[in-house]
């Protein structure tokens, strides 16, 4: 079960002269500031920090705003300076959201590792659920479908027919002695 945060809003986040929202409901609402293509770069600039040592979200957003201050001293592209100066604004201005964040990912990386291999199968689960949704049944679920005995309406899209195919197996174990 995927954890949800909650965060204060301080003073200093309540007012956004630049138009950055306050203090997510989320931590990872923090991303929402950036553009839907760079979140990524900002967060894994948040994940290097915890690999590489920090261990309180104070430190893991300090060394997010190094990171950040150190590539604006050499980037060249105008794109690329305007997204560095929109994190670092980010940073200084929604200081809860940017901690809320760094402490969801610390405690994501304390997690032993198969944990969080199924924490990340089931948030995908729901993906994986909509397209089958929307997909039409294979020729292999009618195949097994049939193999199992089932002569009723067939299934109208992937979905429908691998829940019936597992409903079927569990009905032919359940009855074994």
């Amino acid at each position: 079960m995927q954890h949800e945060y909650s965060t204060l809003e301080s003073p200093e986040t309540a007012s956004h002269t630049a138009g950055i929202p306050s203090a997510t409901d989320t931590p990872r609402e923090w991303l929402e500031h950036f553009p839907g293509p760079r979140r990524s770069a900002v967060a894994n600039w948040y994940y290097a920090a915890v690999r590489h040592g920090a261990v309180t979200p104070a430190a893991v957003v300090h060394q997010v705003l190094q990171t950040v201050q150190r590539r604006l001293q050499w980037v060249s592209d105008p794109a690329a300076t305007a997204h560095l100066q929109t994190v670092q604004e980010a940073l200084q201005s929604d200081r809860a959201g940017a901690l809320a964040f760094a402490q969801a990912v610390l405690d994501w990386e304390a997690l032993p590792y198969a944990e969080r291999q199924q924490r990340k199968a089931e948030r995908g689960r729901h993906f994986q659920q909509e397209y089958m949704a929307r997909m039409p049944v294979t020729p292999q679920q009618q195949a097994f479908l049939r193999t199992l005995g089932y002569t009723e309406e067939p299934p109208t899209n992937r979905l429908e027919a691998s829940t019936l195919i597992d409903t079927l197996l569990s009905a032919r174990k359940g009855g074994r002695p």
